[in-house]
């Protein structure tokens, strides 16, 4: 929800959708007052370190309990990729959110930490009115040791007649790293509704991958070469997998004329988790995108660029960027920036 999660969590967490028109209640603070406007960092010592992570994470703290759904969807997503147990509290809060966006990633959140003192509330959850809630519900159950949730995540697949939730299955079941889901995911690629669905294939293959199924790589490279509109999901897919595979694919999607810049910043992702910089010096000037054309049809074009390559910089991992970042966490303007700068810190900064 993937906030911030830019990452296929991103995306599901409404990360491309317009912002509501107030942060006046959000109450974030500067990050690091004064930031220095020189991107490059030296001689920042340990203690300096520990500071500049310890703030991010309170950020994130803080977001995860924004009014503003698709900023505490993104911050909870950050959080247990980076500071898994200091956000516990928030997950188990998450849960009891009006926002079925929120508490998606709340529970997903509690699966991936194996929350076994908050059990029962998650059983609840697979009783959730929102049917992708209650798909998050049942991962949860599932870390936790509650196999018999899995068919919640699995009838999906072929049950359901929503796309989107299907794919969100599929999603969840890579995500919970089962072997033996491996079956029902293989048959579900030949469901006539599945075949006929780009998305719900993609995300069927991303699970197969996530599992360890070259051949579902191999698939997944076609999307992210191909003109299908499912083209970008697969390259996010291929930047959060890290699988040397994609090497080829994510360099070209870096270099080429065609591409949008969007494509640009995600393919410098993906590299970057491979631990390749080629991507930097974009991203670098990109998290200070002033969307100088911009047109009234697409007010979000700046913070979708910077958030884009706020994530690039994280995965990429150079201590140069660190200035750029902090900045960016230090403007209030737009608490999603704040987040996913926040986040990009925590991963160079590591424990």
């Amino acid at each position: 929800m993937r906030a911030l999660t830019i990452r296929r969590t991103s995306r599901r967490c409404g990360l491309h959708r317009p912002m509501p028109g107030s942060f006046a209640g959000l109450g974030l603070v500067l990050l690091i007052a004064g930031c220095a406007q020189n991107t490059r960092i030296v001689g920042v010592s340990p203690e300096e370190q520990v500071e500049l992570r310890t703030r991010a994470v309170n950020l994130l703290l803080r977001a995860a309990g924004s009014d503003i759904d698709v900023v505490a969807c993104n911050a909870i997503e950050s959080l247990v990729r980076v500071a898994p147990d200091e956000g516990l509290d928030a997950y188990r809060e998450a849960v009891r959110s009006p926002s079925s966006l929120v508490r998606y990633a709340g529970y997903a959140a509690l699966g991936e930490v194996r929350d076994r003192q908050w059990l029962r509330r998650i059983k609840a959850g697979v009783r959730d009115p929102s049917p992708r809630v209650r798909l998050a519900a049942a991962f949860a159950a599932c870390r936790c040791g509650q196999d018999g949730y899995a068919r919640v995540l699995v009838s999906p697949l072929t049950d359901n007649p929503n796309e989107n939730l299907r794919a969100d299955a599929a999603y969840l079941l890579g995500r919970l790293g089962e072997a033996r889901a491996e079956k029902r995911l293989r048959a579900a690629l030949r469901f006539p509704a599945n075949e006929k669905s780009n998305r719900a294939t993609l995300y069927i293959n991303a699970a197969l991958a996530t599992l360890g199924h070259d051949d579902a790589v191999q698939q997944l490279l076609l999307y992210a070469q191909g003109n299908t509109p499912t083209r970008v999901d697969a390259l996010l897919i291929l930047a959060d997998l890290g699988n040397p595979a994609a090497q080829d694919v994510l360099r070209y999607a870096l270099n080429s004329h065609q591409d949008y810049l969007e494509t640009h910043l995600i393919a410098a992702r993906g590299l970057g988790k491979l631990g390749i910089r080629e991507g930097f010096d974009l991203a670098m000037r990109m998290v200070r995108y002033t969307a100088r054309h911009t047109g009234p049809d697409d007010p979000d074009q700046k913070m979708r660029m910077r958030s884009l390559a706020a994530h690039a910089l994280g995965e990429i991992g150079d201590p140069r960027a660190l200035g750029a970042l902090r900045e960016l966490a230090a403007d209030p303007a737009d608490p999603r920036l704040q987040v996913a700068a926040s986040y990009a810190i925590c991963q160079i900064l590591g424990d």
